[in-house]
């Protein structure tokens, strides 16, 4: 009778356990300003894809914009690929430049206070997930880059499937938690897209911090 208590005191603690988030995973990082949340009004351009990644990560930039209007900070304005190639044909991360008329026309064009830019220079859908990316968000007033981050993060890392475990639990609830149910993140691209979406957005909110 006596290991009774042990297992009720563990019992106790898994749910705490459960609600720790586990370090930043590495490969994360990013710098933003106190003017990153000034932005009302944001337009997510498609993402521009690496030398060698495959079309299938066109869809990326569209878990990073419902990850941002989760996040409720901004109004989040969808752009599709057509009008982003009227707008900025080029790929101004890759160039390093981001001209004034280009940001000109994104303002007039869209309406909005700043832009999302982004490009993907790693994506494996499967066996497990990998996603590299950077991303800017620049004000289209004065071209300042508000906030920038970047992140590779593979899914055969401890690290990161401890986070993702967390993120899924975080999403889905205590009451519909299963040992199984994170893995699921490791087969399908979308969702890992999402977890790894959300986990830079959230970054947007420390603008105390300045950088990480």
């Amino acid at each position: 009778m006596k290991p009774l208590p042990s297992l009720l005191l563990l019992l106790a603690l898994l749910p705490l356990a459960a609600c720790t988030r586990p370090p930043a995973p590495q490969g994360l990082s990013y710098q933003t300003t106190a003017q990153a949340n000034e932005a009302l009004r944001v337009a997510v351009l498609p993402f521009w894809l690496g030398d060698k990644v495959g079309l299938s990560a066109q869809g990326v930039s569209e878990q990073f914009a419902a990850a941002l209007r989760t996040l409720g900070r901004h109004e989040v304005i969808n752009v599709t690929p057509e009008r982003r190639r009227m707008l900025l044909p080029d790929d101004a991360i890759a160039a390093n430049r981001l001209s004034t008329d280009a940001l000109v026309r994104i303002r007039e064009s869209l309406q909005v206070d700043a832009v999302i830019l982004g490009r993907i220079e790693q994506f494996d859908s499967f066996d497990p997930p990998v996603l590299g990316l950077t991303v800017h968000l620049v004000s289209c007033l004065d071209g300042e880059v508000l906030w920038s981050a970047t992140a590779h993060l593979d899914g055969a890392r401890q690290d990161v499937q401890d986070d993702l475990q967390w993120w899924n639990d975080h999403q889905n609830g205590d009451g519909n938690r299963s040992l199984a149910g994170w893995r699921l993140a490791l087969s399908s691209p979308a969702t890992f897209a999402r977890y790894a979406s959300d986990r830079l957005v959230e970054t947007i909110p420390f603008a105390e911090d300045g950088q990480k």
